[in-house]
């Protein structure tokens, strides 16, 4: 055992003895220099195989869920506000702005596993200035009918451009001038049964919500309002 921790000693000593040069702090750059790859790194491309007009609805899809996402925070921070107090719609709203930045996740790494994104001008990083809201946005809502109101609005738009690129990719060219339709089957039942669903789902339940939140205030004015809001918590 005493030779166990000689040895344990020496090894450390010698290790840092290598490390460190004159009190200051050695670092072996040729080491690094063997994990260095050079970029860009030719690889063959034959392998994919979606289409331009696809890909490019894909990408603007991206932009669509992070605007989604920051007009979900903007009604969040609204109802958080203490003149407001409505922290189960704020609840709410913060979940479904999480939920939206998912959906663009989702739709990025999509893109990456079908090599759409391998070009630097096609780079994830690109797409976020496109994401940034123009103009002023929305950041007040009247009432919490007024907020799911334009949240059913925004998902139903959400859903329509989900549907054109799911149309696109089923009757896309390949390259401009083709007559041929390239049906990208996977992408369209990625897109089908991963959001669609979700978003039918989605739609349905926001409308239901909004029709219980305006039968509430026929009957009880603002207290109703006020007791659907803590079904939220």
């Amino acid at each position: 055992m005493n030779l166990i921790k000689f040895v344990f000693v020496l090894v450390s000593s010698v290790l840092v003895s290598s490390t460190f040069v004159e009190g200051g702090y050695y670092y072996k750059t040729e080491l690094l220099s063997t994990c260095k790859v050079e970029l860009p790194v030719s690889v063959p491309t034959d392998w994919i195989t979606m289409v331009h007009s696809c890909s490019n609805l894909m990408m603007q899809q991206v932009q669509k869920e992070v605007n989604a996402s920051l007009t979900y925070l903007a009604m969040g921070a609204h109802f958080s506000r203490d003149c407001v107090n409505r922290p189960g719609f704020a609840k709410y709203f913060f979940d479904s702005a999480s939920e939206e930045r998912q959906h663009a996740i989702k739709f990025i790494s999509y893109l990456t596993m079908r090599g759409n994104l391998t070009d630097y001008h096609k780079h994830v990083l690109a797409l976020i200035p496109g994401s940034i809201m123009t103009g002023v946005p929305q950041m007040t809502w009247d009432s919490s009918a007024h907020a799911i109101q334009d949240a059913l609005k925004l998902e139903t738009l959400v859903t329509e451009s989900i549907r054109q690129i799911v149309i696109e990719c089923e009757q896309g060219k390949n390259h401009a001038g083709d007559t041929e339709t390239v049906n990208d089957y996977h992408l369209s039942d990625w897109l089908t049964g991963e959001f669609l669903d979700e978003q039918y789902k989605g739609q349905r339940k926001l409308a239901g919500m909004l029709s219980t939140l305006r039968k509430m205030e026929n009957s009880h004015g603002k207290l109703g309002e006020f007791l659907m809001d803590k079904t939220f918590l």
